[in-house]
């Protein structure tokens, strides 16, 4: 193995929005209460409410309340640093108590099943799974989407251009079973390839690594971050391929995209507070907006709250890792048209059944 170990933690960081199980320890990022101001929610031109005073003002009560948040590390919750920090400096109305579980999205399943979090972010089909599945002792509901898509076309054959250049290629990636199989599977199918590329998978990034350096000319789907830790690693390492803008050159009629990481709540908790769901909404979008706008704090604070091990790699990965907070009518859009492509695939991917209508919170603002 000659992948410097420095990295390893970076690229192990990616591997939970990749596959269907995982492993890490947890980390307690801190929280605070207080007022809080304007913040903005959901993608496109709706919002969850204008301020924190209309958002109570929508659920009644708006008392306060504390809010358990349990935070995959890497792209889920790398543009929620600011949020972060609001939390921890008292800026919010809600006490918001955010830990990382390393990568180890099954461990915030069952705690959130447990009443242990209140709130969780997870990849996207496994929302579907927990949605359906009969034996929980917590209802969930899907409450925004954290990232879209996050995959690349990584090779260092330079005759590599375009989606119908990997005719007769060997595509290796990791990911069985998740959102990427899915979704390059669907984009081999509707650009004709599917017959002609062969989808190989391996069982953790390392082996991809090795691959790309040792097999001349060799091909991988890889997500950010890995893609510039990849660069750091590979000599001549080309990326000729986002695989998100070959799916929107799609034009699909359904409005379906390609959909990595959502946020879910307990249905329990959310009937009972329902204006901290919306002030999580508000400054979930506050933050990734500023993420965006402020890279080089953002990416502090991955280091910071342990969101994710590299900053000077988080600088560069940030912007290409699709992070958004969409919500109510565009999520549900997206989400259901993408698990729809997953269920015609195979039914078990998002838990046997489509999700019904009462699985997609909708804020009070954008109801009717």
């Amino acid at each position: 193995m000659r992948i410097k170990t420095g990295i390893i933690g970076c690229l192990s960081a990616v591997m939970a929005v990749l596959m269907l199980c995982g492993c890490g320890g947890p980390k307690d990022t801190g929280a605070g209460n207080s007022s809080a101001g304007e913040a903005e929610s959901a993608g496109g031109a709706e919002t969850v409410g204008e301020t924190e005073a209309e958002s109570r003002e929508l659920m009644g009560s708006g008392e306060a309340t504390d809010v358990n948040v349990g935070l995959i590390m890497g792209p889920p919750s790398m543009g929620l640093g600011y949020m972060i920090h609001e939390a921890k400096e008292g800026n919010t109305y809600n006490n918001y108590s955010f830990t990382v579980e390393g990568i180890d999205y099954s461990a915030l399943s069952a705690k959130l099943n447990q009443g242990d979090y209140d709130i969780i972010t997870c990849p996207s089909n496994v929302s579907a799974i927990l949605y359906n599945n009969k034996d929980m002792n917590e209802e969930v509901k899907v409450i925004s989407i954290g990232n879209m898509g996050l995959l690349y076309i990584l090779t260092t054959d330079s005759t590599i251009q375009s989606m119908e250049d990997l005719k007769g290629r060997t595509v290796y990636s990791i990911g069985e079973g998740g959102p990427p199989e899915y979704t390059f599977e669907y984009l081999l199918e509707n650009y004709d390839l599917l017959s002609d590329v062969n989808f190989s998978f391996r069982s953790t990034p390392f082996e991809i690594l090795n691959l790309l350096q040792d097999e001349a000319g060799a091909v991988a789907l890889l997500p950010q971050p890995f893609v510039e830790v990849a660069k750091l690693l590979v000599d001549g390492l080309l990326v000729p391929i986002d695989v998100t803008e070959a799916w929107d050159s799609l034009n699909l009629e359904s409005g379906a995209e390609s959909v990595t990481t959502v946020t879910i709540v307990r249905k329990a908790f959310l009937e009972e507070h329902e204006q901290a769901v919306i002030e999580y909404l508000n400054l979930s979008k506050e933050s990734t907006d500023y993420t965006l706008s402020h890279l080089d704090e953002a990416a502090a604070w991955t280091e910071e709250y342990e969101t994710f091990l590299n900053p000077e790699i988080a600088v560069d990965a940030i912007p290409a890792c699709s992070i958004c907070t969409i919500t109510g009518v565009e999520m549900k859009e997206k989400l259901s048209g993408f698990l729809k492509i997953m269920y015609e695939s195979n039914p078990d991917a998002v838990g046997g059944s489509m999700p019904e209508d009462d699985f997609y919170y909708i804020p009070p603002k954008q109801e009717g």
